[in-house]
């Protein structure tokens, strides 16, 4: 495969957003259960989805997991992360990719997916299966966080692809 200098610095500038954005969301409390988060780092995994592909996104999401547990002091987030984050990011992949579904679909069942498994981990380390109590609401935040972040993902491709020096980045 070809790579362009230029597809190697945007792939690197993602990959540096979304791991900011996975450490700056980590200082904020969860939102109203255990758990809960807006997962904004994955906007930019799958912007790199839509522009660039699969393997690029798959860069991007290892740098910020990775990265992110080294750099946030919490290497016991790769237990919880790195797994949830796989099963997602490859429904995503496959939604979007291979059935055609739109980014804001793929993304809202990506973040319940990536709750799903974050939270069924959690019980599996812990051996407390009454935190299945919280499932309906994490499966609610992460289907309206995921959407959010598929939205917030159109608007801003549907920008970029409008300006010249963009479209010259990406082909």
């Amino acid at each position: 495969m070809n790579y362009s200098v230029k597809k190697i610095v945007f792939t690197a500038v993602l990959a540096s957003l979304a791991l900011i954005a996975f450490m700056i969301e980590s200082l904020f409390p969860p939102i109203l259960v255990p758990g809960a988060k807006l997962g904004l780092s994955n906007f930019f995994i799958l912007t790199v989805l839509i522009f660039l592909g699969v393997k690029e996104a798959i860069a991007v999401f290892l740098i910020k997991i990775i990265l992110g547990s080294v750099f946030s002091g919490n290497i016991s987030a790769l237990l919880y992360s790195f797994p949830s984050g796989t099963v997602s990011l490859l429904v995503e992949i496959l939604l979007f990719t291979k059935i055609k579904t739109s980014v804001l679909s793929a993304s809202a069942l990506g973040a319940v997916i990536n709750n799903a498994v974050q939270l069924s981990v959690y019980v599996l380390i812990t051996n407390t299966i009454e935190l299945y109590v919280y499932l309906p609401y994490l499966l609610l935040i992460g289907l309206l966080a995921g959407a959010f972040n598929g939205f917030l993902c159109v608007l801003i491709s549907k920008a970029l692809l409008k300006t010249k020096n963009f479209q010259r980045l990406v082909e």
